[in-house]
């Protein structure tokens, strides 16, 4: 760096040697850089287990979405909202006859590394794995419900970058598969045309009603019940941690062993099928999803692909591309 005219008047001074800008230690992991911004030592960038996953093809997301990041945090551990926000409406939307499957009970329970939430729908019992395994609520910020992640990470105190990380499994046929390079896109909120929100996809929907709140949700006015318990551990954990970080203490879920970091093992449903993989991709994928949702053939989650994603995700899987007959040699 130069610094005209003090070189020149005190040269003896070396003023610029002394003038500083903060930094952070930055890492890079699964496609992602990773920014610590709080005080030393900084505590070790998880490596979840689906990071150490292979043949599978992985893409990342990103949307700006205008409201405080804790709100959209407090929804990933409310389970019945789907039944509503996701199942119903999107059959609603589809023109899809019936309703989703009832939620007949929902558990909430606390883990080293976040939060569990399990579920039982109509036709369903505790032997399956909604119940004994469950989803779950990585700590402080992240949604993590099997084949991907979600991170709500503030930008201010009235919005939030939503980051979607998103694996799939590639056909046994199509082993071994290595991705050259993650793919990262950028989703819209709202339709360019008529400024009107978008509700086609998941997460889109899960936007709507974050925001729908107010940039900062008014607490003051609910009225909790019973699918609530796990948000209000949520508040109780978050309110815990912001009195024992000006001790000293740490909060929940930081990770400074290097050896267990090397595979933090999550609560996954369906794991086999993330290790071992299938020949039935598309059958084994929807049995992983929670039932309700109408089955769509496009990326589910975010609107707004882009073509090239679409059409490596389809090599990637072997698929033919659209328009092709899946029979003929071209497929």
């Amino acid at each position: 760096m130069q610094q005209p005219f003090e070189e020149t008047s005190h040269p003896e001074a070396r003023f610029k040697d002394r003038v500083r800008i903060k930094a952070y230690p930055v890492e890079a992991k699964a496609g992602l850089l990773w920014a610590y911004l709080g005080p030393p030592p900084a505590p070790l960038v998880p490596t979840w287990e689906p990071f150490t996953w292979g043949n599978g093809f992985v893409q990342i997301v990103f949307s700006e979405v205008p409201c405080n990041w804790f709100q959209c945090q407090e929804n990933s551990i409310d389970p019945v909202h789907f039944e509503w926000l996701h199942s119903n409406w999107s059959r609603a939307l589809a023109g899809a006859d019936g309703r989703s499957p009832m939620h007949l009970k929902v558990g909430f329970e606390e883990f080293e590394y976040g939060f569990i939430y399990r579920r039982i729908l109509e036709g369903q019992s505790e032997q399956d794995e909604l119940w004994t395994v469950g989803r779950c609520c990585l700590w402080p910020n992240c949604l993590f419900t099997g084949g991907h992640f979600e991170w709500r990470v503030p930008i201010d105190d009235g919005n939030m970058l939503s980051v979607g990380w998103f694996f799939d499994r590639v056909p046994n046929e199509m082993e071994p598969y290595k991705q050259d390079r993650i793919p990262y896109w950028y989703s819209p909120i709202k339709d360019a045309l008529t400024d009107r929100w978008i509700t086609s996809h998941i997460m889109n929907q899960d936007f709507v009603a974050w925001v729908g709140q107010g940039t900062v949700a008014d607490r003051t006015q609910e009225h909790l019940g019973e699918s609530d318990r796990g948000v209000i551990m949520m508040r109780r954990r978050i309110l815990e941690d912001a009195e024992r970080v000006p001790r000293g203490e740490e909060p929940k879920g930081v990770i400074r062993d290097a050896e267990k970091n090397r595979c933090v093992r999550l609560p996954i449903i369906g794991r086999d099928f993330f290790l071992n993989g299938s020949s039935q991709v598309e059958s084994e994928t929807s049995r992983q999803r929670t039932p309700g949702l109408p089955l769509r053939k496009e990326f589910p989650f975010l609107t707004g692909q882009p073509e090239e994603v679409r059409a490596a995700y389809r090599r990637a899987m072997g698929l033919p591309e659209p328009g092709v007959d899946a029979r003929s040699p071209a497929g």
